[in-house]
């Protein structure tokens, strides 16, 4: 596995570290970030935004609130965000051909996130033993961890919009 395949690097440096090349090159081959890329994104550990898509820049492309901004700018911020990359299953498994698949393909690449406190845990261990209430995964709540009635249904409308990938890199 070459580093740029890392978690670490996916999460904190894919299209965040600016390249270092001064030789043209294809940039949407490049795992660094080029001036003017519409794909280039905020590092998470410097910008505090959540792993929500921001409606304004999703309906617009652009954001008033810019780097400021609570929400995640594009799909690449959205789906790399530490909250959400390989926190799931890719549907294609080992088979997947993306060059960058935001999904985990084995169990060992699948990333647990553990709950505030460090407990571990689910969000759906938080709701166990709650009689009566129905968890809804609306925009990144507790998300394809299985137990909630009607989070099957909702886990297709959550994968990423691949249109928007493509008008990122144009």
């Amino acid at each position: 596995m070459s580093v740029y395949e890392t978690d670490e690097f996916r999460m904190y440096a894919f299209k965040i570290k600016r390249c270092a090349k001064t030789k043209s090159h294809d940039w949407t081959e490049c795992p660094y970030a080029h001036r003017g890329e519409k794909a280039r994104r905020r590092d998470p550990r410097k910008f505090n935004y959540s792993g929500v898509a921001c409606p304004e820049f999703r309906q617009a492309g652009d954001c008033r609130r810019g780097q400021r901004c609570e929400f995640a700018h594009g799909v690449f911020e959205f789906w790399l965000h530490p909250a959400r990359y390989r926190t799931r299953a890719c549907k294609a498994g080992p088979r997947c051909l993306r060059k960058v698949c935001f999904f985990a393909h084995s169990p060992e690449q699948l990333r647990m996130l553990e709950e505030e406190g460090g407990r571990g845990g689910s969000c759906w261990d938080l709701v166990e033993g709650m009689n009566g209430l129905r968890v809804w995964d609306g925009v990144g709540g507790c998300g394809g961890g299985g137990g909630g009635e009607g989070v099957e249904e909702e886990e297709e409308e959550e994968w990423p919009d691949f249109e928007w990938v493509n008008e990122l890199v144009e």
